[in-house]
């Protein structure tokens, strides 16, 4: 495993044998990973950065939420945050996807 991106809060791998070749990332929350595609992590950094809405199940009763739910077809990720986790999840999930882009972004601009 190669370390992309840590904070406080995590760290997002790189993985050499993963069980799903498709998720070739692990980001480590704690004492728990997860395997993740590219798109795993900017559905997450999406679902974090959407206006916050009451939550209309039995739990929250039309408070606001506490947690971000993400189903896959193999598992359901739950993870309870609050405005300060969730700034952390922000800036785990920010700088992985920046360390993963800036080599595309420098050959882009790079100038010859």
């Amino acid at each position: 495993m190669d370390l992309i991106y840590t904070n406080t809060y995590g760290a997002c791998y790189t993985v050499d044998h993963e069980p799903d070749s498709n998720k070739v990332l692990q980001l480590v929350i704690d004492t728990v990973g997860i395997f993740m595609t590219k798109e795993d992590l900017n559905h997450m950094l999406n679902m974090i950065l959407e206006e916050p809405l009451p939550c209309e199940c039995n739990d929250c009763g039309g408070e606001m939420c506490n947690k971000i739910w993400c189903s896959g077809p193999l598992l359901d990720i739950c993870l309870k945050v609050d405005f300060q986790i969730l700034k952390l999840l922000e800036d785990l999930i920010r700088g992985t996807l920046f360390m993963l882009e800036m080599d595309k972004t420098l050959d882009e601009h790079r100038i010859n």
